[in-house]
């Protein structure tokens, strides 16, 4: 069984203004430190449903009240990588490795700040699944890397930190928990 996780990377807002902003939708979340304007938010609704629609509608409002470019992240059983790209409760593209996409690798990279990247993520985001991604986790740890990004949304959902298994490089400790409202 491969990887199932979803999770939410946001743009520019603080961890502590992320974690308000769940706390005031009643989310149960884990929110990342931010690093280099870069924060993640794994959600348990999300992560349960497993709803790519969900995932999005999530995603979309907190680009919209966020006021940020956001990022929404999801690798079914390590066989299909989806991809969601909002700035400002507007949807930019969408990107799904099974199926035609309408994500544009130059503006996910302007949004990520890394503008001369964008040919090197079109080749990942266009290149077949084999023989190079075995598992679609693995594309998505690349283009992470492209973006410059940490590398927190790899392979990391909130069923994994409940687990005990915080993202790489942090420690369960270094995440902030929102409780339905409450921080902790």
């Amino acid at each position: 069984m491969g990887n199932w996780y979803n999770n939410i990377t946001t743009v520019g807002p603080e961890q502590a203004d992320i974690a308000a902003w769940c706390a005031r939708h009643d989310r149960h979340a884990y929110v990342t430190p931010t690093r280099a304007r870069i924060t993640v938010i794994f959600d348990r609704d999300v992560d349960q449903g497993a709803d790519p629609g969900e995932l999005g509608d999530l995603a979309l409002v907190a680009s919209l009240e966020l006021g940020c470019p956001v990022l929404a992240a999801a690798v079914y059983d390590d066989d299909v990588l989806l991809l969601a790209l909002y700035d400002r409760g507007k949807q930019i593209g969408e990107y799904s490795s099974a199926n035609r996409s309408t994500l544009d690798a130059a503006t996910l990279c302007r949004l990520f700040g890394v503008r001369t990247r964008a040919p090197i993520v079109w080749l990942v985001l266009h290149s077949p699944r084999l023989p190079l991604f075995v598992f679609e986790s693995f594309r998505h740890r690349l283009l992470l890397r492209i973006l410059r990004q940490p590398l927190w949304a790899f392979a990391s959902g909130y069923r994994y930190i409940r687990k005990g298994e915080p993202p790489p490089h942090l420690e369960e400790a270094d995440l902030l928990h929102i409780e339905g409202g409450r921080s902790r």
